[in-house]
């Protein structure tokens, strides 16, 4: 397995990434020396990868290993979730050595993450992520988090693995869904921080989510490197780091209030397109930068509008409660922040006191909820001529 260390100020973990490596991965596992291993994964992952992982710690590595899994997808990542994870670990008589294992996506990484900072006041965490986001994102932050009726990831902590260990086949059965949610948040990686990626990612990326090992590789590669670019002086992700949002403000609320249906990294990529108009409306870019944004996204496989199955009201609702809310103190009522583009790889900033320059820049709440209501517009015209053809 090819190793880099993952370095966020005073937080450096290792992470491992390889192809059809299960036996290594098994010897790193074997390597912490736990008492016993928690593995958590959501009810699909539990069956593909779940109970032969534990079934190898137990035959293998000797000790111990307990599987607990969730229902899958963000209706079940809640507080309600962790804490019957917590109650049935305890239940089965772990320790301060056990290692929690989160086997899955985003949504396990989190719930897993929150699960290990908690349990004890905090034991070890391992990742081992098998969704394309996971792989060259979530497991690359630090922050550990859960939704709230109010909003997403509102609730949560900050908390660090001990390492990562990724293989590549694990993704060979994720469904086509799944690899165009990874690849917007590589669209975005592209175009917020490394500019310099974005020929060869236009060339690459396919519609029917098809990929081969090398192309998949230079995705995870390039994306770790642009996540390390913002993240290495800013572990909690408050000031540099706060670029990785881009896309999120729309992107959550569309996820959101589509109740699961539109994947986290889908509704990044939409979000985004909305991003870009909005940039482009504040005179801050030209129509050519949202094209680029649109040109991408649908290379992608996501179409660059709201699905019409989602409730826009909902989506003008969960914009109010973004998560980057308070950043901009001096901000003009009825304005929300949002990470904007002038140019890829250009983010605009605004200056706070005694903080310094932030990538955000306040958005009258009214121009966003107009643009997201026409790219709903655009997404209703779009199922109408598909019905109808």
């Amino acid at each position: 397995m090819q190793l880099r260390f993952i370095a966020m100020q005073d937080a450096t973990y290792p992470y491992r990434l390889g192809t059809d490596c299960s036996e290594h991965m098994i010897a790193r596992l074997a390597a912490h020396e736990a008492s016993s291993y928690v593995v958590v994964a959501d009810d699909t992952v539990a069956k593909l990868y779940g109970q032969d992982l534990v079934a190898r710690i137990d035959s293998e590595v000797g000790r111990p290993a307990h599987l607990l899994s969730h229902g899958v997808g963000e209706p079940h990542k809640g507080l309600g979730t962790v804490e019957s994870l917590a109650r049935q670990a305890l239940e089965l008589g772990i320790d301060r050595r056990a290692i929690v294992v989160a086997l899955g996506g985003g949504v396990t990484g989190n719930l897993a993450g929150l699960l290990a900072a908690l349990l004890f006041r905090g034991v070890r965490l391992i990742h081992i992520p098998t969704s394309l986001v996971a792989i060259m994102d979530s497991v690359l932050s630090l922050k550990q988090a859960v939704n709230s009726q109010v909003g997403k990831n509102l609730i949560g902590t900050f908390y660090a693995p001990v390492e990562v260990l990724a293989d590549t086949a694990m993704l060979r059965t994720l469904p086509p869904r799944e690899i165009r949610s990874g690849m917007g948040e590589v669209v975005k990686n592209a175009l917020a921080i490394r500019p310099s990626m974005i020929d060869r990612l236009a060339g690459g990326l396919r519609a029917d989510a098809c990929y081969d090992d090398d192309f998949l590789r230079f995705a995870i590669d390039e994306s770790l490197t642009a996540k390390a670019t913002v993240t290495r002086d800013d572990m909690h992700e408050r000031r540099e780091g706060i670029v990785l949002e881009y896309g999120h403000t729309a992107g959550h609320a569309i996820e959101h209030a589509s109740l699961g249906e539109v994947a986290h990294g889908a509704g990044v990529a939409i979000g985004m397109t909305i991003a870009a108009e909005v940039s482009r409306r504040l005179g801050h870019c030209d129509q050519d930068l949202v094209d680029l944004h649109r040109e991408l996204v649908a290379a992608a496989g996501v179409e660059p509008a709201i699905p019409a199955h989602v409730d826009t009201a909902l989506v003008h609702r969960w914009l109010s409660h973004d998560n980057k809310r308070g950043y901009l103190t001096d901000a003009p009522l009825g304005h929300t922040p949002m990470v904007l583009l002038s140019a890829p790889g250009e983010v605009l900033t605004s200056d706070v006191q005694h903080v310094g320059p932030l990538p955000l820049v306040p958005v009258p709440l009214a121009l966003l909820e107009e643009i997201v209501d026409d790219a709903a517009e655009r997404g209703a015209r779009s199922a109408a001529a598909a019905s109808s053809a």
